[in-house]
């Protein structure tokens, strides 16, 4: 009866979702939210959290694309070997980032570039962009870009007419999972980041955690604007960005 339906799922989520954003809404005020904003450690965590989730998902996503194309047109053990790093969980690839990095300088862990924070989420999004992509990839018609050959089109009109303009969406779409997973992580850089300043996922998991009843509001009003941060992201990649990729792959605009 449920099967191939998404509807049961999208609505337990939802429900869980808008209860936990009802429950934190509640116990926070309007002080609260004014206060966040002369609040330079919060500031500072979202600046770091957006740094980090930025150069995670640009470079997973450049190394991904560049891996879904060339073995597109190939198969056999790579794409095995690609896949090793996703059955490996985050805390597991962040204790190998401390094992194998500890004595790389300016590298390793604690070091207040991120670079270990960077290449560990690197690492584990990679393999996940890429067999997001490399089925795109495969069904894509090469003819076109045959075509735009024998007209005289430049590479890299030809590479967007032929391949661009059908993997702009999916490779956007998992750009966002990346991004807003990365944005909220919390394993990764509290086994690897600094304590200060600390991203936003750690600094307030550390607020409601201390033991001090007086910063909980303040955790619970960081909570409330990073959900609706993450829902303002998602409508705009539903409402706006994903019609113009469609209209730009049914060629209704250059």
């Amino acid at each position: 009866m449920w099967r191939g339906n998404p509807y049961p799922a999208v609505f337990l989520i939802a429900g869980m979702v808008l209860y936990g954003l009802f429950i934190s809404v509640s116990m926070t005020t309007v002080a609260d939210y004014r206060a966040l904003l002369s609040d330079t450690v919060f500031l500072e965590s979202i600046a770091l959290s957006l740094y980090v989730a930025l150069s995670s998902t640009l470079l997973s996503l450049g190394v991904g694309f560049g891996l879904a194309q060339f073995f597109s047109r190939r198969g056999g053990i790579a794409e095995q070997i690609l896949a090793l790093p996703l059955f490996i969980p985050h805390l597991g690839a962040a204790y190998l980032a401390i094992l194998y990095f500890s004595n790389v300088p300016m590298i390793g862990p604690h070091e207040t570039n991120h670079f270990s924070i960077i290449l560990t989420y690197v690492y584990k999004e990679t393999p996940f962009i890429f067999f997001y992509l490399i089925p795109v990839f495969r069904r894509l018609d090469h003819r076109y870009e045959e075509l735009g050959q024998l007209l005289g089109l430049s590479r890299i009109r030809r590479f967007w007419h032929g391949k661009g303009v059908f993997i702009l969406f999916p490779a956007l779409e998992a750009s966002f999972i990346v991004f807003a997973f990365v944005l909220f992580a919390y394993e990764v850089p509290a086994l690897l980041g600094v304590t200060y300043p600390k991203m936003i996922g750690v600094y307030v998991f550390d607020l409601y955690t201390q033991g001090d009843l007086s910063q909980q509001p303040t955790a619970f009003a960081i909570s409330v604007v990073l959900t609706t941060l993450l829902f303002m992201m998602l409508a705009v990649f539903t409402w706006w960005i994903r019609p113009i990729t469609e209209r730009i792959s049914k060629g209704r605009i250059e």
